[in-house]
């Protein structure tokens, strides 16, 4: 809600089927700061026994594609494929990422795998209870639990603010 106005949506997906977990998340916003602004972002990640073994995001603002990336297990090693160049990342086995926080609670992980950057986050216990993740560009999110089960989600940018409310 912006203004009283409905201004996007947000569907969050997991299915279990023995050892393989798929999660997606598709989200739509529409509003205008100055100009219209339409963002689209679709991600999905894949863990079997435990492990990543594939995430894609796709973001478009006002149609146009700002990231399309692709990570794969293969023979032990994660490739990460954008705009077509593929890189071989240094990682051991990726066991939790950005994607699976909306659906577990990181109670003893320190870090958290993001996709976007190819990199590990740090997860830092806040006073009031939330788990914060800073990105590498300066940009946080605060996720907050009940019960084990991700109940908000406070998103900080450099132009706004935005508090996610989950309904379980």
């Amino acid at each position: 809600m912006y203004k009283g106005d409905n201004i996007g949506w947000m569907k969050l997906e997991k299915s279990t089927e023995g050892d393989k977990s798929d999660i997606s998340l598709v989200s739509e916003i529409k509003t205008r700061i100055v100009v219209p602004i339409k963002v689209y972002l679709e991600e999905q990640s894949v863990f079997e026994k435990g492990k990543l073994i594939f995430s894609s995001q796709l973001s478009k603002t006002n149609g146009k594609i700002k990231t399309d990336k692709q990570t794969k297990l293969v023979n032990n090693k994660y490739e990460v494929t954008e705009n077509g160049i593929r890189n071989v990342m240094p990682y051991p086995a990726i066991s939790t990422n950005l994607l699976l926080m909306y659906f577990e609670e990181p109670v003893a992980a320190k870090y958290v795998y993001n996709d976007k950057h190819q990199r590990f986050l740090k997860i830092v216990k806040t006073s009031d209870g939330g788990y914060e993740l800073k990105f590498p560009n300066g940009n946080k999110n605060c996720f907050y639990y009940s019960k084990g089960i991700c109940t908000k989600i406070k998103v900080q940018r450099d132009l706004y603010a935005v508090e996610v409310i989950l309904t379980p």
